[in-house]
């Protein structure tokens, strides 16, 4: 496949990856003018495999049924790939979808390095809004994993990918029977006898958050009871609350679990409001007239004035603001607690900001003490004690003291997660650890 031309428009360059059911390849449009030309991801369904027993004229209208549903998806919600083209080629169906510039999450939940509970409830509540919509549209997707949710690179945003399989259900809920579709430690017992319903979405789910709040390599490692039920409390110190939401997600039969991504994120920030008030902050920056101030997103109530030329979000009990064109921080009351002084000022993460000075940018602690002197061309927020840094066009990544640990040398650099970064070199995006050598 690699150099052929699809449709007279799309040359396969690489192979992605392939299953029993798809082969996924990266091709380049060539109908889009300039250079280089635009990447998408052209999958190859193998309808043979798909539907043994039925003629190719119904594999064929199930494909566009099928293609029908994946384009209504990616085009109402920009976390799901967009669709841009299906075909028939020799009797085999193809998919032409926009290709997502990132990593997937296999890259991130890996063996001993286990996430935190705020990081975990940030993925649920993130994932399952994405979920939601597609079980709003009466879709199961049957096969999330690490491996089928992306992290985009523009922006940081989770994306659901692998909608080659996704399947309309019947009215009550349930899947007719069907071809068993998933991946073996995330497939409940239900999918694997070909019935899925929505909350075999959430097994998968349930299970992949596991793992990612465990740190285990391999799901297939968890143990079972006598009953069937997933052991995976001893493996990890993580609060009731959320201990057991993941464990309803996760329950042997179907009918136990939470019915839908709707119910489990439901469930989820009642758990988030009323017993883990510290990760979210309702404290939302709004304009008003001019100028801005903040309200509680729950109620809409404003809870601190109009006042600032500009706002942005609160993050460690404190809001950097703009008065005058200078900034300073604001605590959660509204006061001014570090005086508008900077050309310009940044959230706080691991207890350090990005501000700037004369032009130059370095950091402040929570007090407004300067910790690393302003000397960067652009300064990023610290992630997992190391922060990228670009001087004379070179970016590197320094310590909390400002000590440069690994080199200036990348065009472009990404923060870290899970011991991981993505920097950019001539055009090449390379993963790199935390001692700066390159990850295959």
């Amino acid at each position: 496949m690699i150099g052929k031309i699809l449709r007279q428009r799309y040359k396969i360059i690489k192979k992605l990856g392939s299953g029993g059911f798809a082969e996924a390849y990266l091709a380049e449009d060539l109908d889009i003018p300039g250079n280089p030309k635009p990447k998408c991801v052209v999958k190859w369904l193998n309808p043979k495999v798909m539907n043994q027993n039925i003629p190719h004229i119904d594999n064929l209208r199930l494909f566009q049924q099928e293609a029908e549903t994946l384009y209504k998806l990616g085009h109402s919600h920009n976390q799901i790939p967009k669709l841009y083209a299906y075909f028939e080629h020799r009797q085999k169906f193809y998919l032409v979808q926009e290709f997502i510039d990132g990593h997937d999450l296999s890259q991130e939940i890996t063996s001993g390095k286990p996430w935190s509970e705020n990081e975990t409830i940030k993925f649920l509540e993130e994932i399952l809004e994405v979920l939601a919509f597609v079980h709003q549209h009466k879709i199961i997707h049957r096969d999330i994993k690490p491996s089928n949710i992306m992290r985009r690179k523009r922006d940081g945003k989770l994306i659901l990918i692998d909608f080659g399989f996704v399947k309309p259900i019947t009215a009550s809920g349930v899947l007719n029977s069907t071809i068993p579709i998933g991946s073996r430690g995330y497939t409940p017992t239900e999918q694997a006898r070909g019935r899925p319903h929505f909350s075999s979405d959430i097994y998968a789910l349930g299970i992949t958050t596991i793992q990612a709040l465990t740190g285990i390599d391999d799901p297939i490692h968890l143990s079972e009871d006598n009953n069937g039920e997933i052991v995976w409390r001893d493996r990890t110190q993580v609060s009731d609350a959320l201990a057991k939401i993941l464990t309803k997600m996760v329950r042997y039969h179907f009918s136990e679990r939470y019915l839908s991504a709707s119910e489990t994120l439901q469930a989820l920030m009642l758990t988030v409001v009323n017993l883990l008030p510290s990760i979210a902050d309702w404290l939302l920056p709004l304009k008003i007239y001019q100028k801005w101030g903040y309200v509680d997103q729950r109620t809409g109530k404003v809870l601190i004035q109009p006042q600032f030329d500009y706002a942005l979000e609160f993050s460690s009990g404190l809001a950097a603001v703009e008065i005058d064109k200078k900034w300073g921080y604001i605590d959660k009351n509204g006061q001014i607690v570090i005086q508008p002084q900077f050309e310009w000022a940044y959230f706080f993460a691991e207890g350090m900001a990005e501000i700037s000075i004369n032009c130059k940018q370095g950091y402040i602690d929570t007090t407004g003490k300067i910790v690393i002197q302003p000397q960067f061309e652009e300064a990023k927020f610290f992630s997992e004690g190391l922060a990228a840094v670009r001087i004379e066009g070179k970016f590197g990544y320094i310590d909390m003291k400002g000590k440069f640990i690994i080199q200036p040398q990348f065009d472009e650099a990404e923060c870290f997660r899970h011991g991981l970064a993505w920097v950019e070199i001539d055009g090449q995006c390379y993963c790199i650890d935390k001692t700066g050598n390159f990850i295959d």
